[in-house]
């Protein structure tokens, strides 16, 4: 059966992994083994549907996925929601021939359609989003507001009180802006980031997955890394930089709602969020996370980090100008990737930060000036650290400017439970949001190397639902890096499609079936409160715990705080 609550009809804000643009897309999850005739079908009816609206030159864009199907198409800004309804509608069509129900008259629905349409048309507002599409300006409307350009450079008014004529379109500017994407580090190069532009005098805006932040004052809380979070920071008048993080489902679900930007990064790809929104490898996570290079406007830069297999091969492919990095190569081994003395490398040389313009190299900071690497053995801040001088530098930063932010940067202080570390007498206290294999195993590698001799490594544990397939990697790491204990939580907030309970016994089953002793786990707690008073009660000398928490991280630092 392919039942109506088995799709999903979204609103494309912006440039996405289909095409360049605004327009709707539906998702639909189905198990059927009628599914790629259902998909063929969807195709053909759509095809009419469009034809009979006179929208015979849209296309179509289709993909199916291990777990369904999606359905894309681009429309004028004034008809998004109308593109919606034609995909709605079109699945009611298709489903109820499928469903052997009485079919729906095609004639009818087309007659609605055509009314639907008539009541969404707005040509002043299309007329006024084309233009600020052809001066590469940003543009957001949200509740009735029209926004052209960003910040401190932005034209907002009320749609119903504005006119083309009267709009003052040499004045509107977009500030400097940047997109983080990537697997893991996301939100601490866009912390780093905005710290050293903060650290420069300006007010700085950024969105996260943890909140918006304007001019170090969080206004809104939440996961804000898809297009509310950005229009948030956009459109507030008091920002002249903004970092803005975009996830990878903002971005396969809604598309980019800023599609003028100074610079892009992906800062790492690995296997995450596999099997949901038409991702079914690692490779179709890497081509949702690159739609951000299609953001970056004439006279920025992509950046690409070249000690990631799947960023350094798609270098291939782009024609772009860019910035490049890597803590691994050599320059000599880099300077292949740059092409002309526009593009740019940041490199580690020497245990320091360097960057190569123009045939010239400047040294940025000493690993040991960064607190965020530990002395440079934290490899992936490292990373981080690499990808935020290149994103400082789109948004205007001076070389002195980026290197008193990197120095002036405390971890513990402006990265808030991203691979903080504290001290409860000789132990050593490790928290992270750590939720994909990526994050986690770089846990366990930097807990295992400042281990001392006689140090027990214990980590806490627990996935949500919808992140059972990293069970077998992430208990084959625990074994591999010599974790000695092991806390398990249940997650039950977050079961995502689990029963309750069944993420810790296959994590069980994984420790086991790589030969984890069974008094090695030590507890199964309902939260990681309830973890931490675990440790606690058996915090011994010497020792390191690892906290990978998703919910209580800010709860646990303050009663470390209160404890010291």
């Amino acid at each position: 059966m392919f039942q109506k609550d088995t799709l999903a009809v979204r609103v494309l804000a912006g440039t996405n992994v289909f095409f360049q643009g605004v327009g709707a897309i539906a998702e639909f999850v189905t198990k059927s083994p009628r599914k790629l005739e259902f998909a063929q079908a969807f195709e053909v009816e759509l095809r009419k549907v469009l034809d009979a609206l006179g929208w015979d030159d849209v296309a179509i864009y289709k993909k199916l996925y291990s777990r369904g199907m999606i359905f894309a198409i681009p429309t004028e800004y004034d008809y998004t929601y109308a593109g919606c309804k034609i995909l709605s509608i079109t699945f009611d069509i298709v489903s109820t021939r499928f469903n052997e129900q009485k079919e729906l008259d095609f004639a009818d629905e087309v007659d609605y359609l055509d009314y639907f349409l008539s009541k969404e048309r707005y040509v002043k507002l299309r007329n006024i989003y084309e233009e600020a599409q052809r001066r590469q300006l940003n543009f957001y409307f949200h509740e009735d507001i029209v926004t052209i350009g960003s910040g401190k450079g932005a034209f907002s008014a009320n749609i119903e009180e504005v006119e083309f004529d009267n709009i003052i379109w040499d004045s509107i500017y977009d500030i400097p802006s940047v997109l983080v994407t990537g697997t893991n580090g996301k939100t601490t190069t866009v912390r780093l980031t905005s710290f050293i532009s903060q650290h420069a005098g300006k007010t700085v805006g950024y969105c996260s997955t943890d909140w918006v932040m304007i001019n170090g004052e969080v206004v809104s809380e939440g996961d804000l890394s898809g297009p509310n979070g950005n229009r948030a920071v956009m459109t507030n008048k008091t920002v002249d930089v903004a970092v803005l993080e975009v996830a990878r489902g903002g971005i396969v679900k809604r598309g980019l709602a800023t599609s003028h930007v100074n610079g892009a990064v992906v800062t790492n790809v690995s296997e995450d969020h596999l099997g949901v929104n038409g991702i079914d490898t690692v490779f179709d996570l890497a081509a949702a996370k690159f739609v951000v290079y299609d953001a970056v406007k004439d006279g920025g830069h992509s950046i690409f980090n070249l000690d990631n297999t799947l960023t350094r091969e798609s270098l291939a492919n782009y024609t772009g100008a860019r910035a490049v990095f890597s803590q691994s190569l050599s320059f000599d081994e880099v300077k292949q990737y740059i092409r002309n003395e526009n593009d740019y490398a940041a490199i580690v040389e020497n245990n320091e930060f360097c960057i190569y313009k123009a045939g010239q190299k400047t040294v940025i900071a000493h690993m040991d000036e960064v607190d965020l690497t530990y002395k440079g053995i934290a490899k992936h801040n490292v990373e981080n650290v690499l990808a935020a001088i290149c994103l400082s530098i789109e948004l205007g930063r001076t070389y002195e400017e980026v290197a008193d932010g990197l120095k002036a940067f405390r971890n513990d202080v402006h990265n808030h439970g991203r691979f903080n570390m504290f001290d409860i007498g000789s132990n050593k206290i490790l928290i992270d949001y750590g939720h994909n294999l990526a994050s986690i195993e770089n846990m366990l590698k930097f807990s295992r190397s400042i281990a001392k001799d006689n140090s027990k490594i214990t980590v806490l544990l627990g996935f949500s639902g919808d992140r059972k397939f990293l069970v077998d990697s992430v208990t084959k790491s625990v074994v591999n890096n010599k974790i000695d204990y092991v806390i398990l939580k249940m997650f039950s907030n977050h079961l995502r499609g689990a029963e309750k309970g069944e993420v810790v016994e296959l994590l069980k089953s994984g420790l086991n079936k790589y030969g984890f002793p069974n008094d090695g786990v030590i507890g199964v707690v309902e939260t990681e409160l309830e973890a931490f008073d675990l440790v606690l009660d058996n915090i011994g000398e010497d020792n390191i715990y690892v906290m990978l928490c998703q919910d209580s991280a800010s709860e646990i630092i303050a009663k470390i705080n209160s404890l010291n």
